[in-house]
């Protein structure tokens, strides 16, 4: 398959600006590349812009490859992709060591706030 962009203008009660892009067959982008492309050319605009008058000399075509990459059921790719991180890391290991301390004072803190501060729901 390939992508074939078309820019220009043509005329219909003023000027109309030209510019679609579609997926055409291998053959049919040869023929817009071919001897006989401007009647090629008026083919397709003819059917993506009706009524319009268009001169093919005005009207650039750009020719580029598709790729599509066929999926495939490929299990070993899922499961690298999806494979669970390990938390027992020595970066991880080495973080807890460091804040679990305030973590903990902190746990502790907010207990103590908790019990001197909160009665039955209403503040002090």
């Amino acid at each position: 398959m390939k992508q074939v962009i078309f820019r220009g203008t043509g005329q219909l009660n003023g000027p109309v600006i030209i510019n679609k892009t579609i997926e055409v067959e291998d053959q049919i982008a040869i023929n817009l590349g071919g001897s006989k492309r401007d009647d090629v050319k008026l083919a397709i605009l003819s059917v993506h812009y009706p009524g319009v008058k268009i001169n093919p000399k005005n009207i650039s075509v750009n020719i580029a490859h598709i790729n599509k990459k066929e999926e495939h059921n490929d299990f070993k790719k899922f499961a690298k992709k999806n494979k669970p991180k390990s938390s027992f890391s020595i970066g991880n290991i080495i973080l807890w060591i460091i804040f679990f301390p305030f973590k903990l004072a902190w746990w502790i803190l907010k207990s103590i706030w908790k019990d001197k501060d909160h009665i039955n729901g209403k503040w002090h």
